[in-house]
């Protein structure tokens, strides 16, 4: 009895997604719609305009994942197109594909990611399955879409008794130097450990805690906490560096620099093992106090770092009239810089001008290996990112790095 031959060709990944391709050249559209068919998608559906997309995105018997968006077209353009989009295309990723200059292309991932779609690229005409393989793995990467993201309402009572309960507490994320992987310290990032609701990050509870006039009891709770775990560290011969975030109000503490030095003795710990992280727009023009605080802990040797630098607008004059010794690039720099060239420039030029004034530049937000190899080839000094290691609480520190150690080799290796 004879059998039908089978195939040794595994499935297409991208088999199961839906696709419109809007264009108003129908060439151009079939090219596109070969390119898809290509890489194994079995559902392709075209439009000529951007009315036209509109219509059929809504009317589709299934959500659409993936919308290939032309920009220059007459009538609705496709920027015009793409404001729309939000209010019938929940949840597709779009692809801009268009001959337009590629900072243009740029501009509208932008202005496309401001109004709430899911961006996949931006791809330059003709579109090629290499290039759209690319995108489409990015779709597939992003997984299952989490739920809105819950606040809870917390009165100064509650709070008050959180941080008598030690119920905050610092999590610390690995820094480590882009040289030679070499691990350097950490920055102590908030939790909350709720007795019902588990553990909280920041976003569920910092208003709450901002509206309650507590902050400046937070940020002294946040400073014991993360020196005392230094200090274990140290006693157990990792001798690593803390950094802690300051708030708005500590910099008027005329008392905050023997507080910090008071810590550092009490803990077993140096004074260059401490840094301390002010926000850009924790630099307010009223600056009589905060500056006297600020030269103070500098002239006991604690380390002064200019948090999510390049978010500002002050940012060059504070370097210049402040005694900081880093600066923290902010996420946003570190993740444009790696499709565009533009940002790769700036973020070049930046760490270029931090090492003529003899500062260390920690990049954040490092998530791959192309991140890391990108900074190390601009001389960034540290990296911190889930790439490296997440937030963790205090005790699993050690774990980490002794886990580390293997892979900051690897990464290391030749340069």
């Amino acid at each position: 009895m004879s059998t039908a031959p089978q195939s040794d060709t595994p499935p297409s990944p991208y088999k199961t997604l839906s696709v419109l391709i809007v264009d108003d050249d129908p060439f151009v559209c079939a090219m596109a719609g070969r390119v898809f068919e290509t890489l194994g998608v079995a559902q392709v559906v075209q439009a000529h305009s951007g009315k036209e997309a509109l219509d059929k995105v809504a009317t589709a018997p299934r959500p659409l994942d993936v919308i290939v968006c032309d920009l220059d077209m007459p009538g609705m353009d496709g920027v015009e197109t793409l404001r729309h989009l939000p209010h019938v295309a929940k949840g597709a990723g779009i692809i801009i594909a268009s001959a337009a200059d590629m900072q243009i292309l740029r501009t509208v991932e932008e202005l496309a990611r401001a109004h709430g779609l899911t961006m996949l690229g931006a791809l330059p005409k003709p579109v090629t399955p290499h290039a759209i393989a690319a995108l489409l793995d990015k779709l597939q990467a992003k997984g299952p879409k989490r739920g809105p993201f819950t606040q809870i309402q917390a009165d100064r009572q509650r709070l008050e008794q959180a941080l008598a309960d030690n119920e905050i507490e610092p999590w610390f994320q690995p820094k480590v130097s882009l040289a030679d992987g070499s691990f350097k310290g950490v920055e102590a990032l908030v939790r909350w450990r709720h007795p019902q609701l588990g553990v909280l990050t920041p976003g569920a509870f910092l208003d709450s805690l901002e509206s309650s006039g507590l902050s400046d009891h937070f940020a002294e709770h946040m400073l014991r906490h993360s020196l005392a775990q230094a200090g274990l560290w140290t006693a157990a011969g990792m001798p690593i560096g803390v950094a802690v975030n300051l708030s708005v109000s500590s910099l008027y503490r005329l008392d905050l620099p023997e507080l910090v030095m008071a810590l550092v003795a009490e803990h077993g710990l140096t004074a260059q093992q401490v840094t301390l992280e002010v926000t850009e727009s924790g630099l307010m023009t009223d600056i009589t106090t905060p500056f006297e605080v600020i030269s103070r802990l500098a002239m006991k040797g604690i380390r002064l770092s200019i948090d999510d630098f390049g978010t500002g607008y002050s940012t060059i004059q504070q370097l210049v009239r402040l005694p900081f010794t880093e600066f923290k690039v902010d996420m946003s720099f570190v993740r444009g810089a790696q499709e565009n060239e533009r940002v790769r420039i700036v973020l070049d030029s930046t760490v270029e001008m931090a090492r003529k004034l003899s500062l260390s530049v920690v990049a954040e937000g490092i998530e791959t290996k192309e991140n890391w190899h990108m900074l190390a080839a601009m001389r960034c000094d540290l990296a911190q990112g889930f790439f490296i290691g997440k937030p963790m609480p205090g005790l699993e520190i050690p774990t980490w790095a002794s886990n580390w150690a293997p892979r900051a080799a690897e990464l290391t290796a030749g340069s």
